[in-house]
């Protein structure tokens, strides 16, 4: 049914559980992994304080996206040589982007948000809300939401 995937990852420890469910997916429909990390800088950027210098920025976000995907590639199963990529812009529209150029069958996305009632993050619904092939999205724990319970 999937022949190619999409894990879009972040960086973060929760990215963990999004990886090993995509992989579980690859495996089970042998299929091909791609994976994507985009550098939206606003995402760093403090709002109260003036930005650091672009150059500076960018340098941090790129590292980050990198050790990301390296983390990612270290986790593949035995069989499983994702490719991957790094792009700058808006998360949900690079990753539906993406999704077009690479011939993606199903994206497999986490779930943010910080309230007992899981609201999806703005990425991933605008992922959930454009893409034309499925999307499965992955909950996991989330420090924030396991403090207020």
């Amino acid at each position: 049914m999937f022949d190619s995937i999409l894990l879009p990852v972040d960086g973060s420890g929760s990215m963990d559980t999004l990886v090993e469910c995509g992989y579980d997916v690859a495996q089970t429909h042998g299929a091909d992994v791609h994976g994507l990390f985009v550098n939206n800088v606003s995402d760093i950027v403090p709002t109260t304080t003036a930005p650091a210098a672009p150059d500076a920025i960018d340098s941090e976000v790129e590292q980050r996206g990198e050790q990301a995907l390296n983390r990612m590639r270290r986790m593949a199963p035995a069989g499983i040589d994702p490719d991957t990529e790094i792009r700058q812009g808006n998360p949900a529209n690079e990753i539906i982007e993406y999704t077009k150029e690479n011939d993606i069958d199903c994206i497999v996305i986490g779930r943010k948000g910080t309230s007992m009632l899981s609201h999806l993050g703005s990425n991933t619904s605008g992922v959930v809300q454009a893409s034309q092939v499925p999307v499965l999205v992955v909950p996991f724990e989330d420090a924030a939401r396991t403090e207020e319970e």
